[in-house]
């Protein structure tokens, strides 16, 4: 069932269909929220509002506009950013964003493995925590590989070739911090 079906089928009040939508998107939403340096349970209550929210403006969702996926992390940025604008501390306790890093947690290697994985996604945490927020949302949405530069740029509100150069200069950036961090 693709996301228009299900919109038409929530918008005329069958619920379980927006519920399908939820289940869809809520992981891709957990992990991009994730890559905003804020506490787990925050993540949790951003997903939540941003669903809310999403079901409460349903009627207002234009699909000439923006894909569905596309609206639903504009709502998600906008929360987040509220969010980390409010608060003045940084958590250590970030969602991992990188699917490599992912898969460094759900595998079980050697014990010597585990701790370098845990200290080399520890150095990705905070330098991915100390880049400039539009560097940073670019990288969190492009390599979560969930959305086209065309996508990222609708969330983002500016244009493919601004995107293309956030995601540069957000990489060139990580490495550049995490090379200082490793010395």
């Amino acid at each position: 069932m693709d996301d228009g079906f299900l919109i038409r089928q929530t918008l005329s009040g069958n619920r379980n269909a927006f519920r399908l939508l939820v289940v869809r998107y809520q992981r891709p939403i957990f992990r991009f929220l994730g890559g905003f340096a804020v506490e787990p349970a925050v993540v949790e209550e951003l997903a939540q509002e941003t669903f809310l929210r999403a079901y409460r403006s349903l009627s207002a969702f234009d699909s000439s506009q923006s894909a569905f996926s596309s609206w639903l992390f504009t709502i998600a940025k906008h929360l987040v950013l509220n969010e980390t604008a409010r608060s003045s501390r940084r958590l250590p306790h970030v969602a991992v964003v990188d699917d490599a890093v992912d898969a460094a947690i759900f595998e079980t290697p050697p014990a010597s493995e585990q701790v370098e994985n845990i200290e080399r996604s520890s150095l990705v945490r905070r330098a991915l925590e100390a880049l400039p927020t539009p560097l940073r949302s670019a990288l969190v949405l492009a390599y979560m590989k969930e959305h086209s530069l065309e996508e990222i740029a609708t969330i983002e509100g500016c244009s493919v070739g601004a995107v293309k150069s956030r995601i540069y200069r957000g990489k060139q950036l990580l490495r550049l911090r995490l090379a200082g961090m490793e010395e």
